[in-house]
């Protein structure tokens, strides 16, 4: 993954990435969103981007032995990679309503290490203080304590907020919500976020005006996104 690939798509908000890769040609978008039950429940002054690191955990299982080999194995793996990483974590216990598979003491670690963020659909506690430190949540709501702490490291992808995740995934997510970039589309994405931008700013400014009607505002809309799309596709057709 490009260090500065992450770094750039700081700039834009999740939506201007969506917008981007619908414009690219980008199919099947419904794979790559997920759904709002993911929802940002700490704030941070810019969005969350970074590669997916999946694990699979059981905090709500009563009377388990906890094991958390598993974490700080990959905790040591995004040490050595030096690229910024988001902990994906579906939750697999018995009681799903009571999963709580994170607080500040695990986000501080992971923070310490490259991690910055955690996306999961269990739920959080320690939200002031994760935070305070800047880690990046996104999960179902804050749930107060755990019955145990058993993570393992999944064979395959996880299903998390109604998509499929894998370990290198990239992932962008603000307070709109979490998308994933597909692969095809990392060298274009930059630019057709910047082309994106451009795009709305002119149909928005347009739409503010009194002294036009409806019919004609969408008329400058369909002429509008006609050219973006092109210049996408022009961006497609030089990355191949």
């Amino acid at each position: 993954m490009d260090l500065a690939l992450i770094e750039q798509l700081r700039e834009f908000e999740t939506p201007l990435v969506a917008e981007g890769l619908g414009a690219l040609g980008c199919s099947e978008l419904h794979r790559y969103y997920m759904g709002g039950e993911i929802r940002m429940l700490t704030e941070t002054p810019q969005p969350v981007v970074g590669v997916a690191v999946t694990l699979e955990v059981d905090t709500s299982t009563p009377q388990l032995e906890a094991d958390t080999r598993v974490l700080y194995d990959a905790l040591d793996e995004i040490a050595l990679t030096k690229i910024p990483a988001i902990l994906v974590l579906k939750a697999v216990g018995s009681r799903p309503q009571h999963e709580c598979v994170l607080g500040d003491g695990v986000a501080k670690m992971a923070q310490a290490v490259g991690c910055c963020g955690a996306i999961t659909d269990g739920g959080v506690r320690d939200l002031a203080g994760i935070t305070n430190v800047g880690f990046g949540v996104f999960a179902r709501g804050p749930v107060a304590n755990h019955a145990t702490f058993v993570l393992r490291k999944p064979e395959g992808s996880i299903e998390v907020g109604g998509i499929q995740v894998s370990d290198g995934d990239l992932v962008h997510a603000d307070s709109n919500g979490v998308h994933l970039v597909p692969p095809a589309y990392h060298p274009m994405i930059v630019e057709a976020c910047i082309l994106s931008r451009d795009f709305e700013t002119r149909v928005h400014t347009f739409m503010r005006r009194s002294d036009v009607s409806t019919a004609e505002k969408l008329r400058y809309v369909d002429e509008v996104r006609a050219g973006h799309h092109t210049q996408c596709q022009n961006l497609v057709q030089q990355n191949k």
